[in-house]
């Protein structure tokens, strides 16, 4: 998503709307570590899915990390190796958000 922002205005702007939405979404994974804990019974793939909301909420913490530290260097040469390591991280930070949810509705199912 964000290797095709050549011009660094926009690539500023798609960094501060990821920035919103991982933070958004951190936000998001912690609050679902603690309904898990609170609404389900602790049985191992409870515990499972709560390790994966929590490991997606650190992921998404870095996202917001990597995008500062992106931000301040935009117009550096290297501003493409940080964008690919952001892309990298947020999708697999979603990824672990999706199959967790789908381990939570397996367990309560």
């Amino acid at each position: 998503m964000l290797k095709y922002a050549n011009n660094p205005q926009d690539l500023q702007q798609l960094l501060l709307a990821l920035l919103s939405t991982s933070g958004t979404l951190a936000g998001l994974s912690m609050a679902l570590v603690g309904i898990v804990n609170l609404k389900i019974a602790n049985t191992k793939v409870e515990s499972i899915a709560d390790d994966m909301f929590l490991f997606a909420s650190f992921g998404f913490l870095i996202v917001c990390y990597l995008i500062f530290f992106t931000l301040r260097r935009i117009q550096s040469q290297k501003v493409q190796n940080w964008t690919n390591v952001i892309d990298i991280v947020f999708l697999c930070s979603m990824t672990l958000l999706v199959m967790a949810g789908f381990v939570v509705v397996y367990s309560v199912f």
